[in-house]
Parts: C-alpha cells; sequence; structure tokens
C-alpha cells in the first residue's frame, strides 16, 4: 500500500476547506432570506429612550457602539464579508466595480499631475466673464 505523504494530506484538506466555502458560499447567496424583525405593537412608553433622561443614554450608548464597532476589528470582517457576498451573488458587475472605481482613480490622478488641478476643481475650465467657450489652449495654431 502506498503511504500518504504530508503534501498530499494537507492538499485534500485544502480542497475540502475550499468546497466547504462554495457550499456556504452559495447557500448564503441561494437560501431563504430571513424574516424581517418587526416590534410588536407597544406603547411609546415602554421604550427606555422615551423615558426622561433616557435620549441622553441611548445616545451615549449609541456613540459607545459605534466607537466600539470602528475600532475594534469588526467593521473590517463586516467589510470584507460584505465584499466577498457581493462577489459571490454577482461576480462580473463586482469586477466592473472595482475596475471602474480603479480607473477613475488613476484618470483623477493622472489629471491632477498634468494640468495641477484637483478634479472636483473645474473652475479654470470657464472663461472670465462666464460666457462662451473655454480659452482653448494648446491648439497649435
Amino acid at each position: 500500500m502506498l503511504r500518504a505523504t504530508q503534501a498530499d494530506t494537507l492538499r485534500r484538506q485544502a480542497a475540502q476547506v475550499l468546497i466547504t466555502a462554495m457550499l456556504a458560499a452559495s447557500v448564503v447567496v441561494a437560501g431563504p432570506a430571513a424574516p424581517q424583525a418587526r416590534a410588536a405593537d407597544v406603547p411609546d412608553w415602554v421604550n427606555p429612550c422615551n423615558a426622561p433622561g433616557g435620549k441622553y443614554l441611548c445616545d451615549k450608548a449609541k456613540e459607545g457602539a459605534t466607537w466600539i464597532y470602528e475600532n475594534s476589528g469588526a467593521k473590517g470582517v463586516v467589510d470584507g464579508v460584505s465584499s466577498a457576498v457581493d462577489f459571490a451573488s454577482d461576480p462580473f458587475g463586482y469586477i466592473e466595480g472595482k475596475l471602474r472605481s480603479g480607473t477613475k482613480g488613476m484618470f483623477d490622478a493622472f489629471g491632477e499631475e498634468l494640468t495641477g488641478k484637483k478634479p472636483s476643481d473645474p473652475a479654470g475650465d470657464k472663461p472670465k466673464d462666464g460666457k462662451g467657450k473655454p480659452d482653448e489652449k494648446g491648439k497649435g495654431d
């Protein structure tokens, strides 16, 4: 009998992990959507944020939760998972969006280097009187 080498075992495990990840992604994409959570018909006085001084506490709790979310690394994980789900649901659209944003950034940078203006600053394109066409520089006449 042939003995499995360590490389064969690692290759088999990598294939199993890949298949499991693909199955999980397909379940997420093709699986049923979770039902939307709805609050029962509860009067407003039950909400602690509507109690006297409750709005201040709720605002502070929201600020704290936002700070923890942004500084704990959870935001990076959520963004990564969101990107993976976007790619799994529409791979060509995801790639097109990334290429479009990269191309726009590249042309913005080149335009700024060539003209010395930021792309969001088109003030130099207008003539001084505000009428007619802009100056046609570099025509070669």
